[in-house]
């Protein structure tokens, strides 16, 4: 698998890369703020962009869909229950709606969606060989804020119980660089984030309160 992390913008996103080696079709991953590196990138790696997966419609992961779009042609998939938001950010909406277990084929490669919603209703991380793009859901040491519009942090406390249950040898590559690396794994989540600690749905809660330091 061809797997490239970009950071971009101000605000310490990550845009993400994924390619067959096979087939040499690839898939973006939120595109947002420089899209051009995206796109310059897979020329490089003689890459072509099939598809653009989006974890959730906030502003940040969505602002260069279009661009992206428009120059590939691409597929935009994203959960059913982020769909109906995407239209309001930028256009274009949605091509494929996805839902929980879904699998999206890029070349050779299978991307399975899981829906992990507490940041937003269709919050998604993709799990790819042993790669588990976690978007918003989950930071290096951290997690997704829970006091948007849309947020739920009952879900998001469920979500990470999900997430609890995969692998620790898989690689976390998370939304934004807001922890000490860009990347993480499971296992380490598992002992050092603080947020994954609480064992109970109230012990969660009291910790992430606004006044606690939740990214």
């Amino acid at each position: 698998m061809i797997l490239h992390q970009i950071r971009v913008g101000d605000i310490g996103n990550f845009n993400y890369l994924i390619g067959c080696p096979d087939t040499r079709r690839a898939a973006v991953v939120d595109p947002a703020w420089e899209p051009r590196k995206l796109l310059d990138l897979a020329a490089r790696e003689g890459l072509t962009i099939t598809h653009i997966l989006v974890t959730h419609c906030h502003h940040d992961h969505v602002q260069a869909t279009g661009a992206v779009k428009e120059v590939t042609g691409a597929a935009i998939h994203i959960h059913e229950a982020e769909a109906p938001y995407l239209k309001h950010f930028f256009p274009p909406p949605a091509d494929v709606a996805m839902h929980d277990g879904d699998v999206v084929k890029v070349g050779n490669l299978a991307v399975r969606w899981l829906h992990t919603p507490g940041h937003s209703p269709g919050s998604s991380c993709l799990w790819v060989e042993d790669a588990l793009i976690t978007a918003d859901t989950l930071f290096v040491n951290s997690i997704g804020r829970t006091d948007f519009p849309g947020s739920e942090p009952e879900e998001m406390f469920r979500s990470i119980q999900r997430l609890k249950r995969l692998p620790d040898h898989l690689t976390v590559y998370p939304g934004h660089h807001y922890g000490p690396t860009p990347t993480t794994t499971l296992g380490e989540q598992k002992r050092l984030n603080p947020f994954w600690r609480p064992d109970t749905l109230e012990a969660f809660l009291a910790l992430t309160q606004p006044d606690n330091d939740i990214l």
